[in-house]
This record gives C-alpha cells, sequence and structure tokens, in this order.
C-alpha cells in the first residue's frame, strides 16, 4: 500500500503562488494563462502526497544537504521538504527558475 502524506503550504509558498498570478495576469496580461499555471502548480502540489520522494534534491549543495527537494512545473520550482517521521510534505516556497532561489531561503 502506498503511504499517503499531508501536504502542507507554508504561509511564504501561498504568497509566491499569489504574486506569480499577479505577474502573469497584470505584467504580461495574459488570464488564461495565470489560470492554467495555477491549475498546474496546485495539481503538482497536491500530487506530492503520493511518492513526495520521486523529484530530485535541489541543485543547490546546501539546499540538497538540508534536504530541500524540487518539482518543476513549467519554468517554476516547487522547493519543499519530506517530515518521513509525521508524513508531511512542507511546500516551502515557490520561486521561478530564473532566480538565485537560494538567498531566499
Amino acid at each position: 500500500m502506498d503511504t499517503k502524506y499531508e501536504v502542507r503550504l507554508s504561509y511564504a509558498a501561498n504568497n509566491d503562488l499569489d504574486e506569480i498570478f499577479s505577474y502573469v495576469l497584470g505584467v504580461l496580461f495574459a488570464e488564461q494563462t495565470a489560470k492554467n499555471l495555477m491549475r498546474e502548480i496546485h495539481e503538482m502540489i497536491l500530487s506530492l502526497a503520493k511518492m513526495p520522494q520521486r523529484f530530485s534534491l535541489s541543485l543547490d549543495a546546501t539546499l540538497a544537504q538540508r534536504g530541500y527537494r524540487r518539482a518543476l512545473v513549467k519554468k517554476y520550482v516547487i522547493l519543499y521538504l519530506i517530515d518521513e517521521d509525521e508524513k508531511h510534505v512542507n511546500i516551502l516556497r515557490i520561486f521561478h527558475g530564473s532566480m538565485d532561489y537560494p538567498k531566499y531561503i
């Protein structure tokens, strides 16, 4: 039987989602693109409830050493930690891949 994890979204990650949506909608003027992107990110986040280990550790050595994993949706990186004892997946931040995101952790 597959182990199911509880997925938790941090306050910062929730804010990241709001900022991503606002940027795509307000700056790029692409309402449907913004909605589709949010749907894809939410689907990825929810999918982490099953087999969150399937994604690699962060490419940043310091973050990888601390156990940070990354899931990709288009050009966005979802950073998360797995708590094996509690069976939680903690979504910490969501960044555009071009950002120097390790400095924000």
